[in-house]
């Protein structure tokens, strides 16, 4: 980023350049994705940079990236990826604001959205952003202790609840635009995924939204409840947990709530063998993801009622076993989740689980899904 005079602005302790160094500039192209060489050794760093997994068994670490994308290190050798971003665009819009955003520097309460630590201008219609590198090897599937499934849900509402303060909307929550702060440079060795493990069960174990090349970011004074955009922007980004918002034959859409919905329905997915250990979890996943979109939380209330469930939660819960299951029944039929609950609990937070579709939503969501009625808005 640059500042009044035209120079480099670089957040962190001291300008790094040069910032690649060249025992990074090695790689070969595989399909279309590109194999970075990373150096042998990273520098020591805290938040907002991750942990590399030390690997002293494979001396030659390597990154797999796509096309816009590329590694180097800073002059404190600090392991980072570049993005090639296209100026004037929305995504370079969000990126000049979080750059700005001191929150996501303070490594005293993460906000756990990957920050840029620098955007460097050229003289072309396109910037480089930098950004700290973290992990992408994400398998939720694996987590095997409830205070893995509960720092993965701390750590993305509290990034999504940022993300809605500042006005943006991701526009496209799913796993594989969500990061944890350890990574390693041999992703298939098995040392890799026993560290990772052994990281993810720590309290040092963070994670991170990113990836906004189909962000949307609105003016401050955006009412989160009542905003409106085109329906078919709804359409906008992996499909695999968009709620049915549209699928009455709606003509606008508001894609802070979308988003919300969409957390809610990832969490659904990995996390319903978690409920009978936390049935708390039950009421704030169906307030995520109910269809009736007014009762649905936002991204501030649904952190704020988890932030309630851990403080009720006794510690020994933390370490206790799960075995997770990914299920897209529990998304189609939200009972299932309930059902696994108590009577007693049932009538204790009957209110806040969603309410049958009627007739008539089964009625609309028919006659959209023909031919002729998803092309006659509402």
């Amino acid at each position: 980023m640059r500042d009044s005079s035209g120079a480099l602005d670089w957040k962190g302790e001291s300008p790094p350049p040069p910032l690649i160094t060249d025992t990074v500039l090695q790689w070969h192209e595989r399909g279309g994705i590109f194999e970075w060489w990373l150096p042998a050794r990273t520098g020591a760093s805290s938040y907002p940079y991750a942990t590399r997994c030390p690997h002293e068994d494979h001396p030659t670490p390597t990154r797999c990236l796509s096309i816009r994308l590329a590694c180097g290190q800073d002059a404190e050798g600090r392991d980072i990826i570049f993005k090639l971003v296209d100026c004037g665009t929305m995504e370079y819009q969000i990126y000049k604001h979080l750059s700005n955003c001191d929150t996501l520097y303070a490594g005293d309460s993460p906000v756990c959205v990957l920050p840029p630590t620098a955007i460097i201008e050229s003289p072309y219609q396109f910037a480089f952003v930098a950004m700290p590198m973290w992990g992408a090897r994400l398998s939720i599937q694996n987590f095997d202790r409830i205070r893995q499934v509960l720092a993965f849900i701390r750590s993305t509402l509290t990034g999504l609840s940022f993300l809605h303060e500042q006005r943006i909307a991701h526009r496209d929550i799913h796993e594989t635009n969500i990061l944890v702060n350890w990574y390693c440079g041999d992703d298939h060795h098995e040392s890799c995924a026993r560290r990772l493990s052994e990281h993810t069960r720590s309290r040092a174990a963070a994670y991170a939204l990113f990836d906004f090349d189909l962000s949307l970011q609105l003016p401050q004074g955006t009412d989160l409840r009542r905003c409106h955009r085109p329906a078919l922007e709804a359409f906008t980004g992996k499909r695999t947990y968009h709620p049915a918002d549209v699928y009455q034959g709606e003509s606008h859409y508001n894609p802070f709530a979308f988003d919300v919905a969409c957390l809610g329905n990832l969490y659904l997915y990995h996390f319903a063998e978690a409920i009978p250990t936390v049935p708390l979890l039950a009421p704030l996943f169906a307030k995520m993801s109910t269809h009736v979109i007014d009762d649905r939380f936002d991204a501030r209330e649904a952190l704020d009622f988890f932030s309630q469930i851990e403080a009720g939660l006794p510690l020994e819960v933390l370490d206790e076993g799960v075995v997770l299951q990914p299920d897209f029944d529990p998304l189609d039929d939200p009972n299932l989740c309930w059902s696994r609950l108590t009577h007693e609990f049932h009538a204790a937070w009957q209110i806040y689980r969603p309410p049958p579709l009627s007739w008539i939503t089964h009625l609309l969501r028919w006659i959209a899904s023909t031919h002729t009625g998803c092309r006659v808005p509402l």
